[in-house]
């Protein structure tokens, strides 16, 4: 998870998806650099210190406008592999700018539909630190 806050507890839930969603994934940086060349909204006021400190990059930055993309796609899915990959780095989208894949955690889905159901009770975590490892361990209810 990027930038927890120190969290402890978590909440998780299934979710029933209907077949026939219409989802982007991004399994790779070209993927989220393709969604930001289709839909892009200009960031780079709002995003150009930070991003710029965290990959060296200086120059223009966009993001995928998330209003369009819902338009086209009814759930972007960032793949757990593209996340320590892609992450926190700067992508091109084209010659004159960049993009970051900044404030998803590995796994996560933004849906756009209502479609989508949570199909059981949630279930709580807390975050276990034994002083070598912090291990996420289900709480009983």
């Amino acid at each position: 998870m990027e930038d927890t806050l120190g969290w402890e507890h978590a909440t998780t839930r299934r979710v029933g998806i209907p077949a026939g969603l219409r989802i982007f994934e991004i399994d790779t940086a070209e993927a989220w650099a393709s969604l930001c060349r289709r839909f892009p909204i200009e960031v780079t006021a709002q995003k150009r210190h930070d991003w710029y400190r965290t990959t060296g990059r200086d120059g223009s930055w966009v993001i995928p406008d998330w209003a369009k993309v819902a338009e086209h796609y009814d759930a972007v899915h960032l793949c757990t592999l593209t996340y320590p990959s892609a992450a926190s780095t700067a992508i091109p989208v084209d010659n004159e700018t960049a993009s970051v894949i900044a404030g998803w955690g590995p796994d996560e889905t933004y849906w756009f539909t209502p479609r989508v159901r949570y199909v059981d009770e949630p279930i709580r975590w807390a975050l276990h630190d034994d002083g070598e490892d912090n291990t996420w361990v289900r709480e009983e209810s």
